[in-house]
Order: structure tokens, then sequence, then C-alpha cells
């Protein structure tokens, strides 16, 4: 990213930035609005605000509408998300709207390293299936084609389970849309069974140079043991009865889990908070080889405030990966010194104070 433009996000009134091509350190106290600077450019590459549930949250309290434009510094391209109270939020490109803001997807891959995270470790199947599902849809397109097939028809038969509750509805009337799902659901499980792989591998020595030599392993755990389009719908047809009782989809990708496991001992239930930190930053870092490899390219890295929870030993040795794997990056810490003197000497520091950015 070449240049960031902020209007009414947060408690960022205005911004207008030049982001240097190699690293960038926001220094400033708590609640300044460090974190709202990259999750302005988090928003660019995934369309989903870091923090909190809506969109609307993000807007500036007394106002109606938030914008956020970025160009990138390879292309020229300029990408842009409009959020409004009571509506949906809009993205353009070049200035011009595009049909959904998911449209956006893949056109500046980022890969984003904060506190939130940790839910990787610590919180539900649902946190974890979407980190697989946004990385793989900012590396495939076709991946985020089957996923968002996949998601209508799931919400489609639903409904039709809900209504069933209280009226007759056939079995024909979920043929269509389980046929739908059956053919995206074995490329959805195959698409995020590979990457999760391919993240064990990448993260492996990560974990390795950033931890107390602690192994990291990654399992993929399917909810049944369905694998082709036929099993889908074989399980999708025999479990109506239980589905119509639950009143949603009890099969499925959608209920799909993996679990980080550090040292041989799930990190859910008996990682330090130590080491569920160092893994999840390894397998953020790891994100980074995996999408380089296949894009030719790497993302831009976004680390928030995870330099002050980490001992000095840890902390010396996260800068080092990060200078090492990472080609454009911005983090953000309470005090300079904090990302070592070898890391500010090459970096374009600024300071944020009040929602106001000024180069150091």
């Amino acid at each position: 990213m070449r240049q960031l433009a902020m209007r009414q996000f947060r408690r960022i009134r205005e911004l207008d930035l030049e982001v240097a091509p190699g690293f960038n350190v926001l220094v400033g106290a708590n609640a300044q609005g460090k974190t709202t600077v990259l999750e302005g450019i988090a928003l660019l590459g995934t369309t989903q605000v870091l923090r909190g549930r809506r969109d609307a949250d993000a807007i500036t309290s007394d106002c109606d509408e938030a914008s956020v434009r970025g160009t990138l510094a390879e292309s020229g391209t300029t990408l842009a998300m409009d959020l409004l109270r009571g509506a949906r939020k809009r993205a353009s490109l070049n200035g011009l709207g595009l049909p959904r803001p998911s449209d956006l997807l893949g056109r500046f891959p980022v890969t984003t390293v904060t506190t939130e995270d940790l839910r990787l470790v610590r919180g539900e199947p649902s946190d974890r299936r979407l980190f697989l599902d946004l990385e793989l849809s900012a590396l495939s397109s076709a991946y985020l084609r089957d996923f968002g097939q996949y998601k209508r028809a799931l919400e489609q038969r639903n409904a039709l389970l809900r209504r069933a509750r209280e009226f007759f509805v056939p079995d024909e009337a979920f043929e269509p849309w389980e046929a739908m799902m059956a053919k995206a659901a074995e490329t959805i499980r195959e698409w995020r069974a590979e990457y999760v792989v391919s993240l064990e591998k990448a993260a492996q020595p990560v974990q390795m140079g950033m931890g107390q030599g602690e192994s990291l392993n990654l399992q993929y755990e399917a909810n049944d043991d369905a694998r082709t389009e036929t099993d889908f719908l074989r399980a999708w047809s025999s479990s109506r009865g239980l589905d119509l009782q639950r009143g949603g989809t009890s099969v499925g990708p959608h209920r799909d889990d993996w679990a980080i496991v550090v040292d041989g001992r799930d990190a859910r239930y008996y990682g330090s908070q130590g080491q569920q930190r160092t893994a999840v930053i390894g397998i953020k870092i790891a994100s980074l080889a995996v999408a380089a490899e296949r894009l030719g390219f790497t993302p831009m890295l976004l680390l928030d405030d995870m330099l002050s929870d980490l001992d000095e030993t840890r902390r010396a040795r996260l800068v080092s990966v990060v200078r090492e794997r990472a080609a454009q990056a911005m983090l953000t810490c309470t005090e300079s010194a904090l990302a070592g003197p070898e890391l500010l000497r090459s970096a374009a520091v600024f300071s944020v104070h009040d929602g106001r950015v000024t180069a150091l």
C-alpha cells in the first residue's frame, strides 16, 4: 500500500497517510487510534471490521458514514469501503462501485495479528473456520465462489427446516438446495484440509524460532465422514429428522473445526498463555509464507500491540521473524523501544495521539 485515507472511522476524523514500502511503526498510548489505522487497512483486505460485530460500530459516534480508501503501491489501484448507518457497506474499485463488498477479497491480501486472534486457540470453532475461510477466499476466487454458494444454499435449507416445524414440507423441497450444497461442500473441505497441512509446514519453523523449542501441529477435524458429493447428499437426507428437531443443519463443513497442538497437547485446554500467544503469532506469520507461495508476492502484515505482552526474549524473536518474513508491515506499540533498534533504523515511525497521526 502506498497511501491510506480515512474519514470518520472510529476516533479518526480525517487521515491522509503516506505508507512506507517497508516497515511502519505507530507509537502512542492506548486508546489514541493506533489500532484504528490498522483496522482501516484490514477492512480493505478482508472486508471485515476487526472489533465489534457490526460495521456501524466503526463509524464515528456522531456521524452517519465512514470511509476508508487505499492506493496500492505496484498497480496504483484504489480500493475503497464506505460504511453507512442503517445500510449495507459499499465497496468500490478505482471509483467504480462493486456489486458486493466481498468482491474486494483477493485484491489486497493482508495478514493481521492482534490480541483478538487468541480466539484461534481459545475461541469457538466458528472463529477458527472464519480464519480459514478469509485466508482461502483471499487466495482463490474458486474457493470464494464455492463458499458463497454453500452458504446461500445452507441458509435456504435451514429456512426450510424452520418452516417444517410448523408446516408440512416435502423432501423434494430440500433436494435442490442439498444438491447445490453438496457440489461445494466437497471442494470446501478439501481446500481447508490442504491449507491446514500447508500452514502447519510453514508454521513449524516459525514456532521453533519464536518459542522455547516447542513443536506445533495443526489438525483439521471434519464434523462427519462425508468426503464426496454423494456422501454429503446421503448424510443430509438421513439427518433431516434430527435437523428438523434442532432447527438447523447438523452435518457439513460449516460444523468443522481444526486443532492447534503444542508439544503434543491441545493448546485450547493445556497451553500456557505464552504458548497460546506464540502459536497464534506463528500461524499468522506462516500464513504470509503460504500466501506468498501461491500469489507470488507477500501480503501486508499488520501487527497490533503484540510486543508489550511478550517477555524480552520472545519479543526479540518475534521482531526478528517479522523482519525476515514480511515485505511491507505496519505494527503498533506503546513505546518505540519495544520494536528494537534494528527495526527502528529501517522503519518509518509515526506518533499517534487523539486520532491524529504524525510522522517522526
